[in-house]
C-alpha cells in the first residue's frame, strides 16, 4: 500500500531548483581579484599575475574602509584587523610590555570586496604595528599520565605562557 501526497512532492520539486543565479564576473583589477563570493566563478587561467618585481596597483583595497590582514607569526596565521587582540600561546622573549612590533610576514590582506593574496606579500606596501599589552601565563593544569595494566600515576604539571597583543595600525602605503 503507497500513499500519495501531491502537496510533499510539489515541495520537494521546488526545493530542488535552484534559487539563485550564477553570474560570471570579470576581474576588475589585475592581481586582485574579488572577494570569496565571486572568486569561486573565475577560473585561475583568467586571473593575471603580476611581473616579477612589478608593484601591483593596490587603489581598490586602499578606497575600502576595513582592512583585513592574515599575520603569520612563528608560522601560525592570525586573521586580524585594527584594534584586536592577538593571543599568541607562547611566550615573545625579545618583546616586552609596550612594545611596538612590526609585522612583515602577512600573506593575505583584504577588505570585503577585494583581496590581495601572495607568500608572502612585499614588506613596502603595507604597515602592520601592535603594541604588546601583557605577558602572562595560563593558570596551572595537572594532567594525569597513565599507562595500560600499570598502577603507575604521573602527574604533569604545565603552566604555559601567553602574550597578548592589540594590532595598532593597519594601512596600505
Amino acid at each position: 500500500m503507497s500513499f500519495t501526497r501531491p502537496l510533499a512532492r510539489s515541495l520537494v520539486a521546488q526545493l530542488r531548483a535552484p534559487s539563485f543565479a550564477v553570474q560570471k564576473v570579470s576581474p576588475v583589477v589585475p592581481f586582485m581579484m574579488a572577494s570569496r563570493a565571486f572568486s569561486t566563478h573565475l577560473p585561475l587561467f583568467q586571473q593575471q599575475k603580476p611581473q616579477d618585481g612589478a608593484v601591483p596597483d593596490l587603489t581598490p583595497l586602499k578606497l575600502e574602509g576595513d582592512l583585513y590582514a592574515v599575520v603569520k607569526v612563528h608560522n601560525n596565521p592570525f586573521l586580524v584587523t585594527k584594534g584586536d587582540k592577538m593571543v599568541l600561546p607562547f611566550n615573545l622573549k625579545t618583546a616586552e610590555v609596550g612594545d611596538v612590533l612590526n609585522f612583515h610576514n602577512v600573506t593575505t590582506i583584504g577588505s570585503r570586496n577585494y583581496t590581495f593574496v601572495d607568500e608572502p606579500i612585499s614588506p613596502e606596501l603595507f604597515t602592520i604595528k601592535a603594541t604588546v599589552l601583557e605577558k602572562t601565563k595560563l593558570p596551572m593544569r595537572v594532567t594525569e599520565k597513565t599507562k595500560r595494566r600499570q598502577r603507575i600515576v604521573k602527574h604533569a604539571i604545565s603552566k604555559p605562557h601567553r602574550t597578548i597583543l592589540r594590532v595598532t595600525e593597519l594601512k596600505l602605503n
